[in-house]
């Protein structure tokens, strides 16, 4: 496999990821299990012998899920529930939605009324990352989910499968920060788009067939690249709306670091394998980047945040806020304040599948383009 034949899978998995599980499924006969994301363990649903799909509702449209939930939802949460209204989740055997914003709460108790015969779960996440008793307190959550979770597929739990899915998982991390590096080398050849596609798909493919499947591409491929990419930071939730990322490599805009469920923020900590494996977890969850709704003392969050742009090299930064979340708008004016205090210009933009067009985002893209690049030299 070579040259754009190794890119098939990562494509052919992300066009039709419930597909793939079936496939897995008939194979296996496992369970699927699927999970909204942010920060739901999948090595817990691996050690269980199930395969965790990402269900990413932002791009999908239609209106039965309206009937259901209001219509200011974000478009990741709408989208979730029209995929399963119209029942391409069907293969699902059961869901696991995270608690990190009102409205993931809300969807849990709406799920389990839309799809009362799926097994279904609740991740209680703490909202405070930094109190004394997070960690006592998601310790005993990840060993309640993990007892679910094997209770589902029949399967003992056993310390010694979830430090193999641990170890797995940190390879496949360790695989796609390389080709986010590689993103920053040859841009031309490691596009954004391409790259979003290994992350996306490895949340939707059994993570040893994705590992092997990037250990086929052409990692060694060089391309002589003639367009002044202007690097950026990115800090949002979810790639929305979809084509964004294109459009970024399209104008010579350069990804060089972000903080999206399915991008950077989500292979930029390694679990390891010091001591119990619920712990090792445990500790990673910890020492994420602080998702938006997770709360933190601000002054600390505000200060992270510029160490981690100033520490990217970044020339700008653009906040994707979806539409409808509030969570997503609290912290970005005292962002953008340090920022400008830090002489670095940034962009606010509502995202969202529904009701923005991305050619109204591009042409705000390329003024700000346009802007950062006069400072390069």
């Amino acid at each position: 496999m070579n040259g754009e034949h190794a890119w098939k899978p990562f494509r052919e998995t992300v066009d039709a990821p419930m597909e793939r599980a079936r496939a897995w499924k008939e194979q296996t006969g496992g369970k699927v299990i699927g999970h909204l994301l942010p920060d739901v363990p999948e090595e817990i649903i691996h050690a269980a012998g199930a395969l965790p799909t990402a269900v990413e509702g932002a791009g999908t449209q239609g209106t039965q899920a309206q009937a259901h939930i209001p219509g200011y939802t974000c478009s990741h949460a709408m989208g979730a529930i029209e995929q399963g209204m119209r029942h391409d989740l069907d293969i699902l055997d059961g869901m696991i939605i995270p608690y990190v914003c009102d409205t993931t709460r809300n969807l849990f108790h709406i799920w389990n009324h839309c799809f009362p015969n799926k097994s279904n779960e609740f991740l209680r996440l703490p909202k405070r990352l930094d109190y004394p008793g997070a960690a006592e307190y998601l310790k005993a959550e990840f060993s309640r989910l993990a007892d679910s979770l094997c209770n589902i597929t029949g399967r003992p739990r056993d310390d010694e499968d979830l430090a193999a899915s641990i170890a797995l998982y940190d390879r496949s991390r360790a695989a796609l920060r390389n080709a986010y590096r590689k993103q920053r080398e040859q841009p031309a050849v490691w596009t954004s788009e391409r790259v979003q596609t290994l992350f996306k798909s490895a949340a939707k493919a059994p993570r040893e067939d994705h590992l092997r499947w990037m250990e086929a591409l052409p990692w060694d491929e060089q391309s002589q690249d003639a367009m002044q990419r202007v690097p950026i930071y990115v800090r949002g939730k979810v790639w929305d709306p979809p084509g964004i990322l294109d459009l970024f490599d399209k104008i010579g805009l350069l990804v060089v670091e972000d903080e999206m469920t399915t991008g950077y923020r989500g292979v930029a900590t390694d679990a390891g394998s010091d001591g119990d494996p619920i712990d090792v977890l445990v500790r990673r969850h910890l020492s994420l980047t602080p998702y938006t709704g997770y709360h933190q003392q601000p002054d600390k969050l505000v200060s992270g945040f510029l160490e981690r742009v100033q520490g990217s090299g970044a020339q700008g930064v653009i906040f994707l806020n979806p539409k409808f979340c509030e969570a997503a708008g609290f912290d970005t004016p005292d962002f953008q304040k340090a920022l400008e205090n830090a002489g670095i210009p940034s962009l606010v933009l509502e995202s969202s599948s529904r009701g923005v067009s991305l050619e109204q985002i591009r042409v705000r893209v390329e003024a700000f383009r346009e802007m950062i690049a006069e400072d390069l030299p």
